[in-house]
C-alpha cells in the first residue's frame, strides 16, 4: 500500500515552519519546471504565467531561494540569474555558488587527494578510471549519456536509460576511484538510442559521498542559518534525501506517482505534498510561504 502524505494546505506543521522560514531550497526540473524545462507553463503544459507570478512575489518578499540541482554550474547559474536569485547548488550537490560573483566551491565527498591529474575536472577523471565503459560492458544498450545535458559537466556525469542499480554500483567499485550511481527518477527524453526501453531513468554518477543534502548544510552553515530555518521542495528521491537538511520537506504532487519516492519517504514525519503539480505545485508552496509570513 501506498504511503499517504499530508497535503501542505492542511498541515499545523506545514504552517509553523513556514512562518519562521528565511531560505528554500528548490529542485529544478519537475518541480520549479514544468514539461520541457519551461516556466512559462501550467503543470499540463499549456502556456501559464502561474509560476512566474509566484517567484516574483517572493522575490517582493525579499525571501531567499536556492536552486539545488543536478544540472551543471552554467545552466543553473542562468536559470537563477534569469529568476533573479544570487546562489545555486548545481551537479546534484557538487558545486555550491554562494554568490554568482565569487568562485565556485566543489564538495568532492570521499575522494582522496591526488585522484585529480593536474588541470582535471572530477568529471574528466570519472572517464579516465573507466566508469562509463565498465556501465556500458554490463549494460549493453541500457545505458547511454543524457544528450544534451551531459555537456559542460564539471563534476558528475548524467546518463540514462534502465538499469539494476545495484548491480551497477558493483561494476563501479570494481574501480579506484569511489563513484556512486544515484537513480533521479523517471524521464520522458524526445529520442534516445536505448534497445527495448519504455521506462527511461535518469542516473548521475557522483563522487562517493557527495549528496544535495551535505551541499544544503554547507551553504546553511555560511549563511549563519540552521536546518530549523529551512524548507526543501522537490520530487524525486534525490529531493528527499536533501529534506533531512530542512525542517520541512515539500514534495510537488507529480512526485506521488513514482514508488521510489513515496519509499524514500518512510521514516519522515515532517513530509508534505502540494495538490498540483510541477511549477504549478511550487507556486501553491510559495502562496503558503508568502501566507505564513504574512506578506
Amino acid at each position: 500500500m501506498s504511503r499517504i502524505l499530508p497535503y501542505l494546505d492542511e498541515s499545523p506543521l506545514a504552517a509553523d515552519v513556514l512562518s519562521r522560514a528565511q531560505i528554500a531550497l528548490t529542485d529544478l526540473d519537475g518541480t520549479l519546471l514544468g514539461l520541457g524545462g519551461s516556466v512559462l507553463i501550467d503543470a499540463a503544459g499549456a502556456p501559464a504565467l502561474t509560476t512566474v507570478t509566484a517567484i516574483t512575489e517572493v522575490n517582493k518578499a525579499g525571501f531567499e531561494v536556492v536552486v539545488c540541482t543536478g544540472r551543471n554550474r552554467i545552466q543553473a547559474g542562468e536559470v537563477s540569474r534569469i529568476l533573479g536569485w544570487s546562489s545555486f547548488i548545481a551537479e546534484l550537490g557538487c558545486i555550491i555558488m554562494y554568490d554568482r560573483r565569487e568562485p565556485a566551491e566543489y564538495l568532492l565527498g570521499d575522494w582522496p587527494e591526488g585522484m585529480l591529474l593536474e588541470d582535471e575536472t572530477p568529471h574528466q577523471a570519472m572517464t579516465r578510471y573507466g566508469a562509463l565503459r565498465v556501465l556500458t560492458e554490463a549494460f549493453p544498450g541500457k545505458i547511454e549519456e543524457h544528450d544534451p545535458w551531459h555537456t559542460d559537466r564539471e563534476v558528475t556525469h548524467v546518463l540514462r536509460g534502465n538499469i539494476d542499480r545495484a548491480a551497477a554500483q558493483e561494476a563501479l567499485d570494481t574501480l579506484e576511484v569511489p563513484i556512486a550511481i544515484i537513480d533521479n527518477g523517471i524521464v520522458h527524453p524526445p529520442r534516445h538510442t536505448l534497445v527495448d526501453v519504455e521506462e527511461v531513468h535518469v542516473y548521475h554518477l557522483v563522487p562517493k559521498g557527495t549528496s544535495k543534502e551535505a551541499a544544503i548544510r554547507v551553504l546553511l552553515e555560511r549563511r549563519g542559518l540552521t536546518p530549523d530555518e529551512a524548507v526543501a521542495i522537490g520530487d524525486s528521491a534525490t529531493d528527499v534525501e536533501m529534506m533531512n537538511a530542512a525542517a520541512l520537506g515539500i514534495l510537488v504532487n507529480n512526485a506521488l506517482k513514482d514508488p521510489k519516492v513515496l519509499a524514500a519517504t518512510e521514516g519522515f514525519d515532517t513530509i508534505v505534498a502540494t495538490r498540483a503539480e510541477r511549477g504549478d505545485g511550487w507556486a501553491e508552496f510559495a502562496h503558503a510561504w508568502l501566507a505564513a509570513r504574512g506578506r
